[in-house]
C-alpha cells in the first residue's frame, strides 16, 4: 500500500550535536540531518505518495482511522463533546461544495470564497469543500478591522463569505456600499435574526445559513473536481503592519511538504496516530493552526473545538482530555505565571514539597525523560496536569519566542515534550523547529527536512555570514509564490534565486541550531503572535500637538506596547497654564494630571489613526529631554536610534512592564 512507503527520512533520528548540516559551497546551506544524504535529497515534499494535497491528506485520515471521530464540539458547557467521523465531515464538504457550485461559482482557482469565524466544525468544512471543488478559501480575522476585511474582500473579489454569527453578517451589511462584489453571505448560527435579514434585504444581498447551504448541495450534488498540488489552498493575508495587508499565495503542494516535513521531525514522539485528539482553539485563519490540523488530518487523528471564549478553555480540555496541546507563548506564560503564584502562595510545607519534587524531575528532563508515572507525578503534579486533561504528552509553540522557564516547567511538571517552532506563513508556517529529546532552550531547533536555510550577510547592522549571523532565508518546496496582486511586495520577499527573505537575525549555533537574534527592519512580534511596527505608532502619537516625540517598545515575552514620550514644552506648559499646575518641564512630567492628559490624547489618537488593540501603547513614561543627535538618541537623519534609547531607558521600560497586567 503507498501508506507504508513513508519517506524514509521519517524514521531518522536527530543528532543533538549535530542537529544541521552544512552543505558544500559559499552559502553555508543548513539542512536538516534527518534529509537523505546518501541520495542528494536535501529536502522532503510529502510523506506518502498518494498524498500530494491538503485534501488527499484529509481523506488518507479518513481511510486509516477506519472512519473514526473527525471534529469534535461541546453544544454547551454542561454537555461532552460530540463528534462527527471523517465520513460525515467529508459528506458535509461535499454538500457545502455543491452548493457553491449551484450558486454559480466555476470549480477552479479563479473561485475565491472568504471565511470569516472563529474555529468551529464549520470552518473546517467550508474549507474542505473548497478544496474538493479547486477553490481558494481566504481567511478573515477580527483584528484585520472593517478596513482590512474591504480591502481583501475587493482585492480579491469575493463574493461569498461564510461568517459564524449575526454580529459579522451585520457589520459586513453595514459597510456593502464599500464592497461592490459581494453577493452572498452564509452564517453558520441560526435562525437568522430580522434585523441581518432587514439589511440583506435593503442590500439586495442573499443570505443564507450553513445549514440551508448543505442542504442546497445535497438535493443538488456535484461530482468534486479536487485541487492539484501546485493550485492555490488558501490566500493568506497578514496584518499589514506596515501598510495594507499582503496575501500570501499558499499552494497545497507547500502544506503538504511542511506538514510532512514537521511529522518527520516529531515522528518518534509517536503523538500523532488516530486516536489521538488535539483542542483547536489557535486562530484557523492564521498558518500554524490550520497547518497543524493538516498534519491531524493526514494520521487520523481527532479535534475537539473549544467554546470560542479563551476563558472556558481550560474548562473545554478537562473534558476533551486532549493528547496534543498547541500553545503559543502568550498562553503558555500565563499558565506557568498562575500555576506558580498558587505554589509560591501555598503553605511553607506545600511549597517545599514541590520545589523537592521539581529538582527530582528536573534530573530526567535535562536527560530527554519526559513522564508522568514518577511518585512525584502521583503525589504533587497530578493536579496540575489535570488542569490541562490528563493526557497531554506533546506540546508544541509557535509564533514568538517562550520563556525558557516556562518551557522548563512543562517539560517537568507536565511531563511532555514540548517543541518550539520558528517560521512565518510566507513557508506556510514552519521552518525550524526543535527536535523531540532536545532539553536546551534559547534556540528554535534546526530546519525542518522540507526546506534549506541560511544567513546572508547585513552589512549595516554588522552581521556576516562568514560569521554564521545575518538575515535568515528559507528555500524549498513550502516557499509561499508570492504575495496576491502586489508585485513589488513580492520581489522585496522573494530573490531571483527563490530564497525567502525572513527580515529575522540569525546566528548558528554549534550544534547546527539556530537563534533568532535581532529585526533586520524595526518591526517585532508580541507574546500573541501580532507583528508591530514601532514606527508606524510613533508617527500616529506624534500627531498629538501634546506630543513631541515618541519611542514605541515591545518584547516577545510581552502582549503590550509600552513608550517613552517626551512632550512638546510649549503646549504642555499652555495646558499646565489653563490647568493651574505650576513647575518646571522636569516636574510637569511628574505630575499626574498631566499623565492623565496625555494618556486621554494616546486613546484619542490612536482611535483617530485606526490603531489595532494590539498596537495601542499600555504604559507610558514621560521624559523631559529630547531626543537629539548632540544627545546620541537621533541619527543625523533624525530618526530614533533604537537601541540607544533603549538602553538608555531600560530602568523606566522595565518599571513600565511592571505595571502592566
Amino acid at each position: 500500500m503507498a501508506d507504508e512507503k513513508i519517506n524514509p527520512s521519517a524514521r531518522k533520528k536527530v543528532d543533538l550535536d549535530r542537529q544541521s548540516i552544512v552543505l558544500d559551497g559559499d552559502e553555508r546551506i543548513h539542512v536538516s540531518s534527518l534529509c537523505d544524504f546518501g541520495n542528494k535529497e536535501y529536502t522532503i515534499s510529502k510523506l506518502y505518495d498518494d498524498v500530494t494535497t491538503y485534501y488527499e491528506g484529509f481523506l488518507r485520515g479518513e481511510r486509516v482511522s477506519n472512519d473514526g471521530p473527525c471534529l469534535g464540539y461541546r453544544p454547551d458547557g454542561d454537555s461532552p463533546y460530540k463528534w462527527m467521523s471523517y465520513s460525515q465531515v467529508r459528506r458535509k464538504a461535499h454538500y457545502f461544495g455543491s452548493a457553491l457550485v449551484e450558486k454559480g461559482f466555476t470549480a477552479t482557482n479563479d473561485s475565491m470564497i472568504g471565511i470569516f469565524s472563529q474555529n468551529r466544525p464549520e470552518w473546517v468544512i467550508s474549507d474542505l469543500g473548497c478544496m474538493a471543488f479547486s477553490m481558494v478559501t481566504v481567511p478573515l480575522y477580527s483584528t484585520l478591522g472593517p478596513k482590512g476585511y474591504e480591502y481583501i474582500i475587493n482585492l480579491t473579489d469575493i463574493k461569498l463569505i461564510v461568517v459564524d454569527d449575526m454580529e459579522k453578517a451585520s457589520s459586513l451589511l453595514s459597510q456593502i456600499d464599500k464592497l461592490p462584489t459581494l453577493k452572498h453571505i452564509v452564517i453558520m448560527d441560526s435562525p437568522i435574526s430580522d434585523e441581518v435579514n432587514d439589511q440583506a434585504r435593503k442590500a439586495n444581498i442573499a443570505v443564507v445559513t450553513f445549514d440551508e447551504m448543505l442542504t442546497l448541495g445535497e438535493n443538488n450534488p456535484h461530482d468534486p473536481q479536487p485541487c492539484k498540488p501546485d493550485d492555490l489552498a488558501l490566500i493568506r493575508f497578514t496584518s499589514g503592519t506596515t501598510g495594507v495587508p499582503k496575501g500570501a499565495m499558499t499552494t497545497h503542494k507547500g502544506i503538504v511538504a511542511n506538514v510532512s516535513a514537521i511529522y518527520s521531525s516529531i515522528i518518534r514522539f509517536h503523538s500523532c496516530a488516530p486516536g489521538s485528539v488535539s483542542i483547536s482553539y489557535l486562530p484557523l485563519a492564521h498558518a500554524y493552526e490550520h497547518t497543524l490540523d493538516g498534519m491531524l488530518f493526514l494520521h487520523g487523528c481527532s479535534i475537539g473545538f473549544f467554546r470560542g471564549d479563551v476563558k472556558t478553555l481550560v474548562n473545554d480540555m478537562q473534558v476533551l482530555k486532549p493528547d496534543i496541546f498547541p500553545s503559543v507563548p502568550r498562553l503558555a506564560n500565563k499558565l506557568y505565571d498562575k500555576i506558580m503564584g498558587g505554589v509560591n502562595s501555598s503553605s511553607f510545607i506545600k511549597r517545599s514539597l514541590f520545589n523537592l519534587a521539581y529538582r527530582l524531575k528536573l534530573g530526567d528532563a535535562m536527560r530527554g525523560i519526559f513522564r508522568r508515572d514518577t511518585w512525584c507525578d502521583y503525589l504533587v503534579f497530578s493536579k496540575v496536569q489535570a488542569l490541562l486533561g490528563g493526557n497531554v504528552t506533546w506540546m508544541i509553540t509557535g509564533s514568538a519566542p517562550i520563556a525558557p522557564e516556562a518551557l522548563e516547567f512543562f517539560r517537568v511538571v507536565f511531563g511532555v515534550q514540548i517543541c518550539e517552532a520558528y517560521g512565518q506563513t510566507e513557508c506556510v508556517a514552519g521552518a525550524a523547529c526543535t527536535v523531540p529529546g532536545e532539553t536546551v532552550a534559547g534556540h528554535v531547533g534546526c530546519p525542518i527536512p522540507c526546506n534549506m536555510m541560511k544567513v546572508v550577510d547585513v552589512p549595516e547592522m554588522g552581521y556576516y555570514a562568514a560569521n554564521d549571523k545575518g538575515e535568515v532565508c528559507v528555500k524549498g518546496p513550502n516557499v509561499f509564490k508570492g504575495y496576491y496582486k502586489n508585485k513589488e511586495k513580492t520581489d522585496e520577499a522573494l530573490d531571483a534565486d527563490g530564497w525567502l527573505h525572513t527580515g529575522d537575525i540569525g546566528q548558528w549555533l554549534p550544534n547546527g541550531t539556530l537563534k533568532i537574534i535581532d529585526r533586520k527592519k524595526h518591526i517585532y512580534k508580541l507574546a500573541q503572535g501580532e507583528y508591530v511596527a514601532p514606527e508606524k505608532i510613533e508617527t500616529v502619537i506624534t500627531r498629538s500637538g501634546l506630543i513631541a516625540q515618541a519611542f514605541v517598545y515591545g518584547e516577545s515575552l510581552k502582549s503590550s506596547n509600552v513608550a517613552i514620550i517626551v512632550p512638546d514644552e510649549d503646549q504642555i506648559q499652555k495646558y499646565a497654564d489653563a490647568n493651574h499646575i505650576s513647575g518646571s518641564i522636569e516636574d510637569l512630567c511628574k505630575n499626574q494630571k498631566i499623565r492623565d492628559a496625555i494618556r486621554t490624547e494616546l486613546s484619542n489618537v490612536s482611535n483617530a489613526g485606526n490603531l489595532c488593540g494590539f498596537e495601542k501603547v499600555r504604559e507610558f513614561s514621560l521624559q523631559p529631554e529630547q531626543f537629539s543627535i548632540e544627545n546620541g538618541l537621533l541619527t543625523p537623519t533624525m530618526k530614533n536610534k533604537r537601541v540607544a534609547i533603549k538602553e538608555r531607558y531600560q530602568a523606566e521600560i522595565d518599571d513600565m512592564y511592571s505595571r502592566v497586567q
